[in-house]
């Protein structure tokens, strides 16, 4: 069966730091990887290397790639199935636009949909779009399953882990499909089908540009339970590490293949166990591998002690992020996040000690948060500027759909509506340039977009007059390829993409 592979555009603010992130699509190419290898060809419209720095507006903001209309005409006619991703609900306008175009151009072609937001919101996607299949979690097995029921004629209104729209009109829903536990066993992202060059080239990945990167993940899923991350619905609570030796295999596959010198982890949390995490490092020194990696996607801090940091060093980090997401004990307690400060500002230094940077994630805004649990939050962040972070990142909370947080905030009558503008609020918690939405009783929509200035003054006043020799490093970072930290990148990103913006706006 010949299946075409959607990556649709993406939502864009020069002001939501992690819009500016381009990377390629690590879930849409494990997917592919996984039909090819059951016998089916597979097509790929990328539609953010196609347009990788082309803007069109939407909504008040903006969204880079390619239009609908250029995404339809490069799927190709014959193909018999067409999968798009929507990894965040944040995205789903677009999406859905996409998908209606896609419809139109292929009447008679089945649409799947799939990635965070698919499986956060079936009946709603099924609702909004034409589409017939939504593939819940992780997708390689199911969409496997389902493409050779179609291919074979059979019917796939049982597929497990789908929705599925009837022939009546009314949706099925079938049982979740238990979690991939035999990870070793998948095939390696197929990075054929894409322009990995191109991102290469083009050098805005989410961590630290330290040379040529790819993006990798060495684990799955998070054995954590936090109260507004949408790993628990998507991935469960099951975190499955891939054997190291098969993931420095990879390592070295991506060093001669394309040139790779820095590799990019984008787990949802890399090191959970001390065993693993070290076994790996050992493999990447014995095997004597020349690469730099990091892990910008926030990890945890309670396996990183002084042998942890060491071998973290000796093996080639430079890098990571701690995700603390607030500085008060008790808004840790309500949120579930089961993190000591005191040993997460322990575990830093350490791996300060041994050159290694490190970031943290900060939210503001929960709906158990006080201007009091802000506060202490706020002096966490500066403490972090003080210790030497190399760099923080502060987002106002957002209700994510299927969250336990999402889930209270309903019953209590706060989210009434999953409406277009609830939607736009997903994209505008992480930009600096909108006004954020408030979910708490007691902080008023005007409070959290304030202290979200205020946080990040607070760090970067710190930063700079604690090491002043850190403000030459920065200025010389915006006009050199490689940057020292995430914070670096993040300028230079604003600035390139803002000259892009204005390159679009005179087409």
């Amino acid at each position: 069966m010949h299946v075409a592979l959607i990556e649709p555009p993406k939502f864009y603010s020069p002001t939501n730091q992690t819009s500016t992130i381009v990377i390629p699509p690590l879930g849409p190419a494990y997917v592919a990887a996984s039909l090819e290898a059951a016998g089916h060809r597979v097509s790929a419209v990328d539609a953010i290397a196609g347009g990788i720095d082309r803007f069109r507006p939407f909504r008040g903001i903006y969204l880079r790639g390619l239009s609908p209309e250029e995404i339809c005409e490069r799927v190709p006619a014959d193909s018999e199935l067409i999968a798009v991703g929507c990894m965040f609900s944040a995205g789903w306008l677009a999406v859905r636009e996409l998908v209606r175009a896609l419809r139109e151009r292929l009447p008679g072609v089945p649409i799947v949909l799939g990635g965070e937001h698919a499986t956060a919101l079936p009946e709603l996607s099924l609702e909004q779009a034409p589409v017939d299949y939504v593939v819940l979690g992780e997708g390689e097995a199911t969409m496997v399953d389902l493409v050779g029921r179609l291919a074979r004629g059979e019917p796939a209104e049982d597929t497990p882990g789908t929705r599925v729209r009837q022939r009546d009109g009314s949706t099925r829903a079938n049982p979740r499909r238990p979690r991939i536990l035999d990870v070793d066993a998948l095939p390696l992202p197929a990075w054929h089908l894409y322009d990995v060059e191109r991102y290469i080239e083009f050098s805005q990945p989410h961590g630290t540009v330290r040379g040529r990167f790819m993006p990798m993940l060495a684990t799955r899923g998070c054995p954590f339970r936090c109260t507004f991350c949408t790993s628990p619905n998507t991935w469960t609570q099951r975190w499955v590490a891939r054997s190291p030796k098969l993931v420095v295999d990879e390592i070295e596959l991506y060093g001669r293949r394309y040139g790779a010198t820095d590799i990019h982890f984008e787990d949802l949390t890399a090191i959970v166990r001390k065993d693993w995490i070290v076994e790996f490092c050992r493999e990447l020194v014995e095997r004597k591998v020349e690469i730099s990696f990091q892990l910008p996607s926030g990890t945890r801090s309670e396996a990183v002690d002084e042998e942890t940091a060491h071998w973290l060093r000796r093996a080639g980090c430079h890098e990571f992020t701690f995700a603390p997401e607030s500085g008060d004990p008790r808004v840790l307690r309500a949120i579930e996040k089961r993190v000591s400060l005191p040993r997460l500002f322990q575990a830093a230094r350490f791996a300060m000690r041994e050159g290694i940077q490190v970031s943290a994630f900060f939210i503001v805004g929960f709906p158990e948060d006080t201007h009091a649990s802000v506060w202490r939050t706020l002096r966490a962040i500066g403490r972090c500027a003080l210790e030497g972070f190399s760099g923080v990142m502060l987002g106002a909370y957002s209700p994510q759909p299927s969250t336990a947080s999402f889930r209270r905030l309903q019953a209590s009558g706060r989210i009434r509506e999953i409406d277009d503008e609830y939607l736009l609020d997903l994209f505008r918690f992480e930009d600096l340039g909108s006004r954020k939405t408030s979910y708490s009783e007691r902080l008023s929509s005007r409070a959290v977009t304030v202290y979200v200035w205020l946080g990040f003054a607070i760090f970067y006043a710190l930063f700079f007059a604690a090491r002043p020799w850190r403000l030459a490093i920065f200025v010389r970072d915006l006009f050199q390829r490689s940057k020292s930290n995430k914070s670096a990148r993040a300028a230079s990103n604003l600035l390139r993409d803002r000259l892009a913006l204005r390159r679009s706006g005179s087409r």
